[in-house]
């Protein structure tokens, strides 16, 4: 059956209705709540790293504004693009997504890295079968014949294809693994912070996936709060939380204690790894690339 684009428009919307009619979505209570997506699939290791981000940028600046609390909206699943839809029409507060120039003149980014800019490099989920042959490849042409796994929304698929990369879009985030594992996709590139935790998750389910972190994709990508477009007041007291977390030390402490991150550590022991530079033209005129500050350079540590 074919559906024109009004028709799946209309779709999408009433999906989105149903959802957030249904029992058990939080609403907000209190006019200072600030709402946020609760972990969007099963296989989510990072996103408790987030949540206690979250808390602790706002820690930094509450004796500047109304008491407040988190509060997580319930959902089924919803993928990426739908979250941002969630966002425009005023059913969450913040969310942290991969930017591009799409999505900062549709919503008011904060523009300092979540993660530093370590989104932007890439370890790869492959099977165990294929480990060797992974081994061998020397240049990106080599990697360019293989099949990647990304989300249908994500920009990193825009990315890879914009550098020549076979990419096979897949809207669930879930369904990733599954076709890694059943040879449907060759690899699934994940950041570097995200590899690790989900495949010791998915181990038992897919015993046959493993993580290979001797190559490494790497492209300028990083991670931002986005907030409404007219939400200034939480945009500007998320940006001062942000640069005080990393002012005063504790974002970077929060990356080497939580247990999604602290593998990274030291910083130094990357630096021998084979790295494929991609360049990421979706950025547009992205300010937070000039300031060094914001950013680590995992290949000069």
């Amino acid at each position: 059956m074919v559906f024109n684009s009004a028709h799946k428009k209309s779709v999408i919307y009433l999906t989105l209705i149903v959802l957030l009619l249904s029992p058990g979505v939080a609403l907000k209570a209190h006019a200072n709540d600030i709402r946020i997506l609760a972990p969007r699939a099963k296989i989510d290791p990072v996103y408790d790293y987030f949540i206690e981000l979250t808390r602790l940028v706002l820690s930094k600046s509450e004796h500047l504004y109304p008491k407040s609390k988190l509060v997580f909206v319930a959902h089924d699943d919803v993928t990426q693009g739908r979250s941002l839809m969630l966002l425009e029409d005023n059913y969450v507060d913040i969310l942290w997504t991969g930017t591009n120039a799409r999505r900062e003149l549709r919503y008011l980014p904060v523009r300092i890295p979540l993660f530093r800019g370590l989104l932007g490099y890439r370890v790869l989920l492959i099977r165990q079968e294929d480990k060797e042959k992974f081994l061998q490849i020397k240049a990106p042409e080599q990697l360019k014949k293989l099949n990647a796994c990304q989300g249908a929304h994500w920009p990193d698929s825009d990315i890879l294809e914009a550098n020549g990369y076979l990419v096979s879009r897949v809207v669930h985030f879930n369904a990733m693994f599954k076709m890694l594992a059943k040879k449907r996709c060759d690899y699934f590139p994940r950041a570097i912070f995200e590899g690790y935790a989900e495949q010791r998750i998915t181990m038992q389910k897919y015993p046959n996936v493993i993580l290979m972190d001797e190559l490494i994709l790497h492209y300028n990508f990083p991670i931002y709060y986005f907030v409404e477009k007219n939400n200034t007041v939480l945009a500007k007291r998320l940006d001062s939380g942000l640069k005080t977390a990393l002012d005063d030390g504790s974002l970077m402490n929060l990356m080497r204690t939580h247990r999604v991150s602290k593998h990274l550590f030291p910083l130094e022991k990357w630096q021998g790894k084979r790295y494929f530079e991609l360049s990421n033209d979706i950025l547009g005129s992205d300010l937070s690339l000039k300031n060094q500050q914001f950013w680590l350079n995992l290949k000069a540590q």
